[in-house]
Formats: structure tokens, C-alpha cells, sequence
């Protein structure tokens, strides 16, 4: 960059001053053949028009422009001081749009300097500071950072900061937490704990914690992170083996090694909150609006001001030239970036849990020998206290398993044979054998930032979801939601469109979309919605949140908030019909009676008519006859089928002794149909959740979950059995919960989809469904019994936007490695161009795929990944799923999965339907890195495949093999995966 762009800038410099020199040379012997033609050969002398021809007007005209022409050819040449204009225009522009790795529009208060907004004449139109660029601080953002130190550990963990802490500045740092905790060891574990806070500092605040080196005013960010390193080694309490090892350097010239993790996770955490979508496409609109504003003013035509047009022509088109090939460089580094983000990611982990009713019993003498799978049902479950005592005290055994239907098993615990096993010898509660794996699993979580995993989902599940409901981050300044510090609004908007437009892919044409959400965003987010699902197809609706014993907070000075919203949308809302839920709707106040002693108790009328008024058409408008022969008709809210299953069952009513307006029997003792209003009420609030929450694991640590009553009423109203619902802020996972409880009131195979990136995915998330399916009822913690249901569910940990960065490599012209973006000191590095860092695993490196079972990519993860060791950088090693997420890739409706062996080697098949109804089958195993070396091996692989393999699926339509293979009428895996990656 700097000698490139240097030598492009001398270069535009030179052809400026070449151009206007041979303009300005034109121009002069233009207006010399205009005088010699006019006064004669003779007329021009030295300098410039002879006397004698001056005295007239025209003559002194004629010698005026000569010699401003010739004053022009002296000064034609670029002066440091136009090159010096030129450069602060560049500058003044560029500044404009970049704060600490985002190109957005920064906020200014000018007069003059004013931002182009695009408009086409929309009658409302919703614009916020970084439209049309993705939010991506969402996973590594004020998370621990560990990195291993030999037999040490070390641990940055940001916590909530207290009130003595913030200082109330403008901009927001990392500091050291304060108190005695805030760097503490533990001797058994060799733990160090660092822990952090982020905190808004004035500039005073921020001298006095990190005074400036130099003479510098303002702390940078060496001042800032040498401060923190030697805060966090002036602590007692770190042993001198680790000290001296977070002191010393790894290489020289490069940073100790605490030093360099300190700059590494504040630097993560504070820079690169959005990517854009078309930065060359934004910059050059820009550029052309600042050039025609600020470099080009019209406004200076006709004063004093005003200054030769053409040579302002040109200095502007130099100006333009220079800032292209500058915003040619950006562009290139923001699209490789952006390439990155929207790469679908691997899935890194799938496994199971499942209810073992739905084991075959031949496995069960094997899971109660595996230590892991035991030990997490005594912490689930209680086995072994009280009512969950067996009759071996706390011995699981293959009795206690036959006895206990709902135990949860999770093939986390298990080998990947007993895993291939499992899958394959599934089986329904009844004992007949699953034949279409997915259409077994009833629910499937996913550990990632929602982005990433609705983006992996869109061909599985496009237009399949009855039902998304989400509980986002209400960006009230106090909750999860991450921000860049003065844009907060900004941040949320781009941060809820992008999963918004994913999300309504998913959606079928008859499902309903539903949001919480508060004050604070509700404006905005209507908008949204009415952008993307049109004004006609949103609706609003107020949720009320007292309860008994639980009020809301009164407000300080104005009126106490006793609502949320939530707000509703559709793809098409004629399509919608929104089913009715039952209730006792009526208090024992009412005037019961049994006038006609029917069996089924007292019992009150109800309307059904809807009046003569309304439409004479429609399959609700018609007559009927009461018994005394009188004739009604008019629109009724019954369809004539409905009223006449009522009347055969007794449930009409005809008043004035047969001769009225018919009437609904509603008995005392019997649930009602209910239509929802659009006031929900009687639901509930977060402090029943957290009750629900506290039932389960004894504590809440969540927020404002929300109840289960809530999620409930609205999935009984928007899907039915058999339907899908998507929540892809899952939380606590409420959602799961209330479709559990849907399916064990009716009988129901409602499925669910969670997604959620936070780590109480681990110990809330899925522990909370693994615990409902063992049993309905808990207390403290505790199970009060056993009455569970049979359930399957699947869950992934998908890689992320950061792993995604910590594994590009650069390579050699011979595939070697030079460097990874973790290991560079430049930190526009992280965005080289896409040719360089083709063969890094995370874009696919399909010379590694000729072993699937052996890829792996690199983390600094530790929940989910504690079992794998890390490096003195703290990565971890970890196995990639490409089996699973070349499934997603496809689309793939997976049928069945089935492992052989043959000649040493494991294959492992998935047949399945793609969204095109295609019967497909994916072979996987490990092949030769030399084929020519191994044909007789081939020959015998090919063989398997079409004998053995494809007889169990005669269906199939395509037929994918990885690596080298001889296979006739096979697809190969590598390109098709490439491309359907992204990558």
C-alpha cells in the first residue's frame, strides 16, 4: 500500500502538470496567431503585445491574457501547496468513514458537510447510520480468552462493572475489574484469573489510569495495553515460574507473551462491528457527492471566489483518480472479508440426545458402563436422593434403566462406533424400528451466532417453519447487546434485518413471525418488518405483563410500564387463520342453570349470530330453521358443519321455547374456544420464567426469561401438529419447553428449532429439555417424578466468523505455510486477497479430504471444546463434522445414516431427499492421495459402492464420493461442497 499508492499519486501528479502544460502551451499559441493575424507578424514582442498596440481596448485585452497565460506556464507545475490540498482532501474524505476497522458513516455537525442519502421516492423511509452492512460483533465480544502457559492456565473474563467504575465518558474501555478479586490464582487448578471491565472514560479519566508516553495528550493503545500488562504482573499472587513466562518473549522482536493476548482481546473487542456489503459502491457514491460539495462548489460560480474552471476540473478528476485507487484497495480487502462472514460455516460437533425408549435394550449393559453418561443423569436427575434412590442406592444399572423410559442419553459420551451403531439401530417407543431419521428427531438446537446458523439452515428449511417466535435484545444499554459506542440504534437495526431477511426464507406462506420487544426498539422494528413483510401483513399487540404478587417497578416520574409488545407478521396474513385455544373463560359469577337437566351440568348461552349486515356470501352465511318452523339467516361464526355437529351433540339452544335466535350451550365444567385479542393477558411474566428457571436448576442467572404460558398461547393459535417453530434467540430455551409441554397435553409431534450462541447454551439451554423429558414437574432442582415423555433431539456447535479468521493460512507457491492471520503483526493483514489463503482449512481444503474423519480446524473456544488441549496460543484443535454439514449444504432430508467396513476402511453412507425430492446417497471414507498407486484398491472401492452400497438404496437419483474413486456415475464431493460453501 504505501509504495504503490505513493507511486500512483507521483504519477497523477506528473500527468497533472504534463496536462495542463500542454493546455496552457495550446492556449497561448491560440491567442498569438489571434494577435499576429490581428496587428501583424511584428506585434508580439518579449514581453507580450508592443506598445503602440496596447492603447487601445482590445490591444490591452490581447496583453492582459498573454501575460496571465505566461504567468499560468510558470506556475503550471504542481506546488507543494496543491499537492498538500489535494492530500487533505483525501484525508478530510477518507476520515469521514473509518473508526477503528468499520467503514460507516461517522457522525458530524456541519453546515456545509452533509451526507447523501439514496431515496427513490418511498412515502417513508427508514435510513440509519451503517445501512447495508452486516453486524458482526456477536460471538468473541466480552467473552473469556484463555491461552495455556505450560502446565498454567490463564483466563481474561469480563465482568459487570460497578458504579464507582464508570466514569461517564464517551468512549469505552478496558479496564482492570478493581478489588481484591480482580486477579486471582488458584493453586489447584494452576487457574490465573484476569478479570476486566468495559467502561465508558472521559479523556481525564483515561490519562490518569494510562498517563501518555511522549508528548503525546492522549493515551494510545501501547499506553493503554503496557498499562494493563503491568497492572495484571504487579499482582502477588502469580507464581514466579508464570510470571517469568508471561514476561518473556516467544521471538525477538515480537511481544511477551502477556502482553500480546492482552493485545489481542482487547483489540478483538473493540474494533470491526459491521462488514459492508458494497464498500466500492458506497465509497465512489460518496466520493462523487464530496468532490461535486467540498472539492467542486457551484456555490463559488460568480464571486470572488470563483477560480479558472478548467483547472478546477482537473484538480477535482485528480482528486478522483487518487481516492479510486484507494477505495480499489479497501474494496478488495472489505469483499475478502465479507466472503469470509458469509461463507457457510462447518458444523464442528453433532450429536444426540435421546429418551432410551428409544434404545434397543442390547445397548443398554454398555451405556451403564460409560462413567461420563451415568455421572451427568445423577447431576440431571438426583439419582440417588430421596424419591430417586434405586435399589442399589445410587447404582444406574440396566434394571433402573428398563424402569426409567425418559432417561436422556447424550452421544457426546460415546465413541464415534457406538454413535454409527446407535443412529443406525434407532428405534420407536414401540419398538419398531425408525426407518427416516429426521422425521424421528423432534428438535434441533444449535450452538452458534444466529447469523451463521439461519444462513447454514436456508436450504433444509426453506419455507418449512409455521411458526418463528423471537426474544431479541430490547437494546436497552443494560442488556447482552453489544453496540459501537454512539451507535446503539444503528447497531441494533442492522443487527435484527439481517436475521430477519434469513429467517422469513424459512417461513412457509401460511406461517406467522412473532417478536417481544420494548420501547425501545419497537418503532424501528415495525418499520423493519413493514419493509420486508409490506404494511398490509404486520400487526402489534400488547403483552401484559402483571401478575399476581408481581408488579412491575413504578417509574420514577412518569407512569408504570405494565406492557410489552409483541409484534406479528406474515407472508401473507389472508392466508392465516389463527386456530382458537381452549379456556374456562367465564368466573364463577355468572348465572348458571339446566333448564333442560342436561347430563353434562349448569350451563349458560352464548351468541353465534354475527347480524344481518354483514356479507351475504361466504361459507358462514346461511339459514336455520328453529324448532318452531321460524327461519334465521345471516352471517354466523360457525360453519354450517360446526353448528351442526353442535346440534346432534345437544349444544344449541333456542330461546323464547324454540322460536329465538340460536344459541352455544357453554358448560361450567368444560374448557371454551377462545379467539385471541390482541391484548395478552393472564400469562404470566419474566418472573414466573425465572421461577420456572429456579424450579429446574435451583438458580436463574437469565435476565428476563420468558414464561412458558406466554409461548404456549402463541403456538396454539399459529401451528398445529406436526408444525415447526423457530426460535433463533432461544435463550433459556422457553421455546422447546412450551413445544415439550404442547406435545404431552395433546399428543402432538410439534418439532422445534433453537439457536443460540451464549454459553448457558451448555448449562441451561439444552440441560433444561434434557430435564422436561425426564419429567414435567421439578422443584429446587429435583424431579417430583418421572412422568416424562419420549423425545429426540439433535444439537450442533457450528464454527464461527472468528474461527473462520483464526484459520486462514497463507501459503507458499509450493502449498507450504507462511503465516496465519493470528501470527502477523499488521493488522490489515487479516484481510488479504482470496488467492493467498485458498488453502486454508476453513475455506476448504480439499486436499485434506481425502481423510473426512481427520479434519480439523482451529479455536479459542473453550465451552463445548475443554476436552481438547490447547496450544501456547491457546488454540484448540477440534474435529470438523463435514458428514453434517455437507447434509445442510445439500439440504439434505436425512433418511438414514449407516456405517460399513470394508478392506480397513470405515465408510459411512447418508441417504436422503433433497429439497428438489431427488433420492441421494453421500459416501464418505478415506481414499488415496495418490490414485494412480492404488487402482486395484479402486477397483475394489467401486465395486463395494455399487454392490453393497447402492443395493440398500435403490432410490437413489445422485450418488456423491469424496476423495479418488472409480465409481461409474458418481458426483464428486469437493466442488459441489466448495461451491455450496461459499468459500
Amino acid at each position: 500500500m504505501d509504495k504503490d499508492l505513493i507511486e500512483a499519486v507521483d504519477i497523477e501528479f506528473g500527468k497533472y502538470d504534463e496536462d495542463l502544460q500542454a493546455q496552457v502551451a495550446g492556449d497561448i499559441a491560440a491567442l498569438e496567431r489571434t494577435i499576429r493575424e490581428t496587428y501583424g507578424d511584428d506585434a508580439l514582442g518579449a514581453d507580450g503585445l508592443k506598445e503602440e498596440y496596447r492603447k487601445a481596448t482590445k490591444g490591452r485585452e490581447f496583453h492582459e491574457k498573454w501575460q496571465k497565460l505566461r504567468q499560468d506556464a510558470d506556475d503550471v507545475s504542481m506546488s507543494d501547496v496543491h499537492k498538500a490540498e489535494i492530500f487533505e482532501h483525501l484525508e478530510t474524505f477518507f476520515s469521514r468513514y473509518y473508526k477503528d476497522g468499520d467503514f460507516l458513516s461517522l457522525r458530524r455537525y456541519s453546515a456545509n458537510e452533509k451526507y447523501a442519502i439514496p431515496y427513490n421516492g418511498e412515502e417513508v423511509l427508514l435510513h440509519w447510520a451503517n445501512k447495508n452492512q452486516y453486524y458482526v460483533k456477536t460471538d468473541r465480544f466480552l467473552k473469556g480468552h484463555g491461552f495455556d502457559v505450560g502446565d498454567y492456565r490463564v483466563m481474561f473474563e469480563v465482568v459487570p462493572a460497578s458504579d464507582q467504575v464508570d466514569t461517564g465518558g464517551t468512549n469505552r474501555y478496558f479496564i482492570l475489574s478493581g478489588g481484591e478479586n480482580e486477579v486471582t490464582y488458584d493453586k489447584t487448578k494452576m487457574l490465573l484469573m484476569v478479570r476486566f471491565v468495559h467502561v465508558l472514560l472521559s479523556d481525564d479519566a483515561l490519562k490518569n489510569r494510562f498517563p501518555p508516553r511522549g508528548s503525546r495528550k492522549k493515551p494510545n493503545t501501547d499506553d493503554i495495553v503496557d498499562g494493563l500488562t503491568d497492572a495484571i504482573l504487579a499482582h502477588g499472587c502469580i507464581p514466579k515460574g508464570l510470571k517469568d513466562a508471561l514476561e518473556k518473549r516467544e521471538h525477538e522482536n515480537v511481544n511477551p507473551r502477556l502482553r500480546k493476548h492482552v493485545l489481542s482481546f482487547t483489540r478483538e473487542s473493540t474494533s470491526d462491528f459491521f462488514i459492508h456489503k458494497d464498500l466500492g459502491g458506497f465509497l465512489r457514491q460518496e466520493l462523487d457527492f464530496y468532490i461535486k460539495n467540498e472539492v467542486f462548489r457551484l456555490d463559488y460560480l460568480g464571486t470572488e471566489s470563483e477560480v479558472q474552471v478548467e483547472r478546477y476540473v482537473k484538480r477535482a478528476k485528480m482528486i478522483k483518480k487518487i481516492a479510486s485507487r484507494i477505495i480499489d484497495f479497501l474494496a478488495q480487502l472489505e469483499d475478502f472479508q465479507k466472503m469470509l462472514w458469509e461463507k457457510k460455516k462447518f458444523v464442528l460437533q453433532t450429536d444426540y440426545c435421546m429418551t432410551i425408549d428409544h434404545i434397543p435394550e442390547k445397548f443398554y449393559p454398555e451405556i451403564c458402563t460409560n462413567g461420563r453418561q451415568v455421572r451427568e443423569w445423577k447431576d440431571l436427575y438426583g439419582i440417588g436422593e430421596g424419591a430417586q434412590q434405586t435399589l442399589n442406592g445410587d447404582v444406574i444399572d440396566v434394571a433402573f434403566m428398563e424402569s426409567h423410559p425418559f432417561l436422556v442419553l447424550d452421544t457426546a459420551f460415546f465413541d464415534a462406533d457406538f454413535k454409527d451403531r446407535l443412529l443406525e439401530d434407532l428405534q420407536h417407543p414401540d419398538g419398531t424400528p425408525v426407518e427416516d431419521l429426521d422425521e424421528a428427531v423432534g428438535g434441533l438446537m444449535i450452538k452458534s451466532e444466529n447469523w451463521q446458523a439461519l444462513n447454514l439452515l436456508q436450504e433444509r428449511y426453506r419455507e418449512q417453519v409455521k411458526c418463528i417466535y423471537i426474544d431479541p435484545p430490547y437494546n436497552t444499554g443494560n442488556d447482552e447487546f453489544i453496540y459501537r459506542d454512539n451507535y446503539q440504534h444503528s447497531s441494533w437495526i442492522s443487527m435484527i434485518c439481517q436475521r430477519l431477511f434469513f429467517c422469513k426464507k424459512n417461513l412457509r406462506p401460511d406461517g406467522a413471525f412473532f417478536s417481544s420487544i420494548d420501547d425501545h426498539e419497537v418503532h424501528n422494528f415495525r418499520i423493519i418488518l413493514n419493509n420486508l413483510f409490506g404494511e398490509n401483513n404486520t400487526e402489534i399487540y400488547i403483552w401484559d405483563v402483571r401478575e399476581e404478587g408481581n408488579m412491575p417497578k413504578t417509574a420514577r416520574n412518569t407512569v408504570r410500564k405494565e406492557h410489552e409488545y409483541i409484534l406479528a407478521a406474515f407472508e401473507d396474513k389472508n392466508s392465516i387463520e389463527f386456530q382458537k385455544y381452549q379456556e374456562f373463560k367465564y368466573s364463577e359469577n355468572e348465572e348458571w342453570g339446566n333448564s333442560d337437566n342436561d347430563s353434562r351440568g349448569d350451563w349458560m348461552s352464548g351468541n353465534i349470530s354475527r347480524g344481518q349486515i354483514s356479507s351475504t356470501s361466504g361459507e358462514k352465511y346461511y339459514s336455520i330453521t328453529t324448532p318452531t318452523g321460524k327461519v334465521y339467516t345471516r352471517n354466523w361464526t360457525l360453519k354450517i358443519e360446526e353448528y351442526e355437529a353442535l346440534l346432534n351433540d345437544n349444544r344449541i339452544y333456542f330461546a323464547r321455547d324454540g322460536d329465538g335466535v340460536p344459541r352455544i350451550k357453554i358448560f361450567k365444567d368444560e374448557p371454551v374456544d377462545v379467539i385471541q385479542s390482541s391484548h395478552f393477558e393472564g400469562l404470566s411474566s419474566s418472573q414466573s420464567g425465572k421461577r420456572q428457571i429456579i424450579n429446574l436448576f435451583e438458580k436463574c442467572e437469565m435476565s428476563h426469561p420468558k414464561p412458558v404460558p406466554l409461548m404456549e398461547r402463541l403456538l396454539k393459535i399459529s401451528s398445529g401438529n406436526g408444525d415447526i417453530t423457530m426460535d433463533f434467540f432461544a435463550g433459556s430455551g422457553t421455546t422447546a419447553h412450551a413445544v415439550l409441554n404442547l406435545n404431552k397435553e395433546g399428543g402432538g409431534i410439534r418439532k422445534y428449532i433453537l439457536i443460540e450462541m451464549g454459553d448457558y447454551f451448555d448449562t441451561i439451554t439444552k440441560p433444561r429439555i434434557q430435564k422436561v423429558a425426564y419429567s414435567s414437574n421439578w422443584k429446587d432442582g429435583k424431579p417430583q417424578d418421572t412422568d416424562g415423555q419420549s423425545h429426540i433431539f439433535k444439537y450442533m456447535i457450528l464454527e464461527q466468523y472468528e474461527d473462520t479468521l483464526d484459520n486462514i493460512e497463507f501459503l507458499d507457491k509450493d502449498g507450504r505455510l507462511q503465516k496465519t492471520l493470528f501470527s502477523m503483526s499488521d493488522y490489515m493483514l487479516k484481510y488479504f486477497l482470496k488467492f493467498e489463503t485458498k488453502g486454508s482449512s476453513c475455506r476448504l481444503n480439499v486436499d485434506r479430504m481425502t481423510t473426512p474423519f481427520a479434519y480439523t480446524l482451529k479455536t479459542r473456544r473453550d465451552s463445548g471444546f475443554d476436552q481438547y488441549p490447547t496450544d501456547p496460543d491457546g488454540f484448540r484443535e477440534v474435529p470438523v463434522d463435514l458428514i453434517e454439514t455437507f447434509n445442510y449444504l445439500l439440504g439434505l432430508h436425512v433418511i438414514r445414516r449407516i456405517t460399513r467396513e470394508h478392506n480397513d476402511l470405515t465408510y459411512r453412507v447418508v441417504h436422503g431427499t433433497a429439497p428438489d425430492n431427488r433420492k441421494i446417497t453421500v459416501v464418505w471414507r478415506d481414499s488415496p492421495e495418490k490414485p494412480e498407486d492404488h487402482q486395484k484398491e479402486l477397483k475394489e472401492d467401486a465395486a463395494f459402492i455399487t454392490e453393497e452400497i447402492l443395493s440398500e438404496f435403490p432410490d437413489t437419483a445422485t450418488l456423491y464420493v469424496n476423495g479418488h474413486y472409480l465409481a461409474p456415475g458418481a458426483v464428486p464431493i469437493e466442488p459441489e461442497f466448495k461451491k455450496l460453501m461459499g468459500a
